[in-house]
């Protein structure tokens, strides 16, 4: 079993590099803790743009699509580094990907769809449902149909914790994974 996420203590955790099969990936940090509600596309760009402009006040909380780059750690060989203690307290939803148009190893396929530019971790249903729940606890759906991600919270105390749902929704993968599939094909034919 390939542990994707480890807590390593205050203000550092560590990320596979197995998840893509890349030694280079991007942090990508989502807009709110809970995710998209919708499919809307215009409006997230449109969002992005705005955070986008923010990045650069006093006090700004990471908290727009933010890719932020991600090298393999010479004290954790095989792991990319986060350190969050910039990161301010609170919830982040987040996941890693590939650069963009540029398909990683063990990704997912390129798409012709907003975010499909990048490969994004590709956990197959066997292991998916094989996880033990320490390791659940961080996987995050996404309440729009579009897949799942990584979440945690940083305490007052500066402890990560694990903050997703997937003990509640990984048993009932194989018929989530159907709604998900069906959403990306609506998604790549509205693209043509």
């Amino acid at each position: 079993m390939i542990e994707f996420i480890k807590i390593i203590g205050k203000d550092l955790f560590l990320l596979n590099i197995d998840m893509l099969g890349l030694n280079k990936a991007q942090l990508w940090i989502g807009s709110s803790p809970d995710g998209p509600t919708d499919n809307n596309d215009e409006r997230v760009l449109n969002e992005r743009a705005k955070e986008e402009q923010k990045k650069d006040l006093p006090g700004h909380r990471i908290s727009g699509i933010e890719a932020v780059n991600l090298v393999v750690s010479e004290k954790y060989p095989g792991w990319f580094e986060v350190n969050t203690s910039v990161w301010q307290e609170g919830v982040y939803r987040f996941n890693i990907h590939g650069k963009s148009n540029n398909e990683a190893p063990k990704g997912t396929p390129l798409r012709p769809i907003r975010d499909g530019q990048y490969s994004w971790p590709n956990f197959n249903d066997e292991y998916l449902l094989d996880l033990p729940n320490r390791l659940k606890q961080f996987l995050y759906l996404e309440k729009n149909n579009a897949g799942f991600c990584m979440r945690i919270e940083i305490t007052s105390e500066r402890i990560i914790k694990p903050a997703g749902d997937g003990i509640d929704w990984i048993p009932n993968w194989p018929d989530i994974k159907k709604d998900i599939d069906n959403h990306y094909k609506e998604k790549i034919n509205l693209a043509k």
